[in-house]
């Protein structure tokens, strides 16, 4: 396996401008989710053409083409999928391994305001890689994709079915692009999640809602003795509350394995509303006001129980006065995502875990839960393949100059690499062949 290991990081050290070009070329398309709709279709072609080139069996096809999606109790309305295509593609392997599939999206958030380039224009500078989606996710899905170029240019057969897959629609709670594959029977032993983790092992990730609260109340100027109730009011003593839950419950901790240290769980105000924005000037309190709000929590909690535990908090802080209000009303703005975990045992962990510190030289390949939410509950809740969570090195997702580190990226096409064929199997090859030759 030595030799394995040193001809894998030789042709990763040969192979870095064909790695970060890669990259670059996905920045380089617009893939930015419109919630309802995308625009991932550009990139997926072009992808789909790259592994077309590698001679992998490729299937692209829309979510709406498969075959009960809808019907499926995971499928989330409200979204048009027709130019929006998921791409699969395949390395067959010889029998009597395991398979594995390397789950990626293709789509972005919105640039947010602040980026001080273009931010479709890759730039390398100081061994970073910015642009939109360096590190959520195109970093990953590269890496996951030359690593399979690795097995092949390497001359490995792998046992197992190695698969990678491009979906679409995956932020703002999308992840129906990542059902609609598992629907159609994309279903291997095992996945990997390159979302950016900064190469942590991550078998368990949060939850999450993203919900509008609507506060309801009487306007006017009370100069006959009305009773007011400004629902602004009632607004702003629910953020203090909230900035209140936050703290609390991150003193806490989560359950075990995964989140037993875990005091990161985001209550995040994203929006506020009150008013007649079209009015030249307002003269009395508005009837109406909203709230939108996004809440994190760990798995094994339900949106139901994570609303109750908010509404039962803000009840109690205000006790005295809540009954003179009308009930806050939560609408969900999109799909609850549920926390997921993987059985401790599972042993593709400690296999990527163990991977990932001998490449790093133990500088990365910690086993915790990952402190965001994605749509690993889609393998982890609906089907038999336990997804496991693990990406680049990087900063600033969802945020300007969001970058990747070049360096560690490079380290992560190894460890996948060798992760790969550990897990699949392989039968092995001179690889002095490839020494020698370079």
């Amino acid at each position: 396996m030595f030799e394995v290991k040193e001809a894998v990081k030789l042709w990763v050290e040969k192979s870095e401008n064909d790695i970060i070009k890669l990259i670059e070329d996905l920045v380089s398309h617009n893939t930015v989710n419109h919630v309802l709709t995308g625009n991932e279709k550009g990139a997926q072609l072009f992808l789909s053409q790259v592994l077309k080139s590698m001679g992998l069996e490729v299937d692209v096809f829309t979510p709406e083409d498969v075959p009960g999606l809808k019907e499926h109790p995971a499928y989330f309305p409200g979204k048009n999928y027709s130019e929006r295509p998921n791409v699969v593609a395949t390395m067959k392997g010889s029998g009597d391994g395991k398979s594995l599939i390397f789950s990626s999206h293709m789509d972005t958030t919105v640039a947010a305001s602040g980026w001080e380039k273009d931010p479709w224009t890759p730039v390398v500078e100081n061994g970073k890689l910015y642009g939109l989606g360096t590190f959520d996710m195109k970093g990953g899905l590269a890496a996951s994709i030359m690593a399979i170029k690795c097995i092949q240019e390497l001359g490995f057969q792998v046992k197992g079915d190695l698969l990678v897959e491009s979906v679409v629609d995956e932020e703002f709670g999308g992840a129906n692009g990542t059902l609609a594959s598992r629907v159609k029977g994309y279903n291997p032993d095992a996945a990997i999640i390159p979302e950016p983790t900064n190469m942590v092992v991550s078998p368990g990730t949060h939850g999450g809602a993203l919900w509008r609260v609507k506060f309801t109340g009487n306007t006017g100027m009370s100069f006959s003795g009305e009773t007011i109730v400004n629902p602004a009011n009632i607004a702003a003593k629910f953020i203090v509350f909230l900035e209140k839950y936050e703290k609390e419950r991150q003193q806490k901790g989560g359950p075990a394995p995964y989140f037993e240290d875990d005091h990161i769980l985001p209550v995040m105000v994203t929006r506020l509303e009150a008013g007649d924005m079209t009015a030249p000037l307002c003269d009395s309190g508005p009837t109406e006001c909203y709230v939108d709000i996004w809440v994190e929590c760990h798995p094994r909690i339900s949106e139901e129980e994570l609303k109750k535990e908010i509404l039962d908090g803000f009840r109690a802080k205000y006790v005295q006065e809540y009954d003179s209000w009308n009930e806050p009303v939560f609408t969900k703005v999109i799909r609850f995502l549920p926390g997921s975990e993987v059985d401790p045992d599972f042993p593709l962990i400690n296999i990527l875990s163990e991977i990932t510190k001998e490449v790093t030289d133990q500088k990365y390949g910690d086993v915790t839960g990952a402190p965001f939410a994605c749509d690993a509950f889609m393998f982890n809740e609906y089907t038999d393949t336990p997804a496991i969570v693990m990406g680049p090195v990087g900063a600033n997702a969802h945020a300007p100059d969001e970058h990747l580190d070049i360096p560690e990226l490079l380290k992560l096409v190894e460890v996948y690499t060798l992760t790969a064929l550990q897990w699949c199997g392989f039968i092995k090859k001179d690889v002095h062949a490839y020494e020698e030759s370079n």
